[in-house]
């Protein structure tokens, strides 16, 4: 085992942990920065067949590792050695959680031990993990744009505290399905006797105003006259996620 400790680094991305994975592991020729960080530089790269393979523009192909576990939506790990032999292979983890927030994904880079000079190979690859994940970041916080909304909800039909209503139940479990697809930004009450209260939601894609409408309108909640909702577009022009 080498002495050179392994490379970790966290990037927090928003939506689910299923998002998060599918645009790592499907979507990787699109965030992936080839221009620099490739084989041939003018092609994509991809995970094939259970290895990652970069192909050229003229088709030529180089395979940068083998995929060793691949476990969506929390967990893919897989051998390292682009542009080298197989024989001189790393190893990268790469965990998704979720949190508040989104997901955190946690990349963790060891095997140091099959390089002629395992601590500059490590320098490398510390130097290169921050613009690769920080790429990845960018795709997926807002591939084609989003759609932001607010939840206003107004108690109506409730005797005294919305949380003791019956009712309630409903609610919650519609914040549990917004977050589970990945929209939900945040959510709470506007004052202490759950009279009021306030959701935010952030929907991959622009012009998705009428879906969040009829998100809002099935929430059980809603429909069964706890809660009176209303829907506003919100343009969202600075985020911290």
């Amino acid at each position: 085992m080498s002495a050179v400790p392994p490379i970790r680094r966290e990037v927090l991305v928003p939506g689910a942990p299923e998002v998060a994975f599918a645009v790592f592991a499907e979507q990787i020729g699109a965030w992936w920065p080839l221009a620099e960080l490739g084989v041939f530089h003018d092609g994509t790269v991809a995970f094939a067949e259970g290895r990652i393979v970069e192909y050229s523009a003229a088709g030529e192909e180089s395979v940068w590792g083998t995929v060793t576990a691949w476990e969506p939506p929390s967990a893919l790990a897989f051998t390292w050695h682009p542009g080298s032999d197989p024989a001189v292979a790393s190893r990268v983890a790469v965990a998704f959680s979720a949190t508040e927030g989104g997901t955190l994904v946690t990349l963790v880079h060891d095997g140091w031990e099959s390089f002629a000079d395992p601590s500059a190979a490590r320098a490398e690859y510390d130097r290169g993990w921050p613009r690769v994940l920080a790429g990845f970041a960018a795709s997926v916080e807002e591939p084609e744009g989003a759609t932001w909304v607010v939840l206003r909800h107004t108690a109506v039909g409730a005797d005294g505290n919305a949380f003791a209503d019956p009712r309630f139940p409903e609610h919650v479990a519609f914040l549990d399905r917004m977050r589970r697809a990945g929209y939900l930004v945040a959510a709470g009450p506007l004052e202490a006797g759950g009279g009021e209260g306030m959701t935010v939601l952030r929907l991959p894609g622009r012009g998705r105003e009428e879906e969040a409408e009829r998100l809002a309108r099935g929430d059980g909640a809603v429909a069964h006259g706890l809660f009176a909702v209303e829907v506003r577009p919100w343009r969202v022009v600075s985020a911290v996620l």
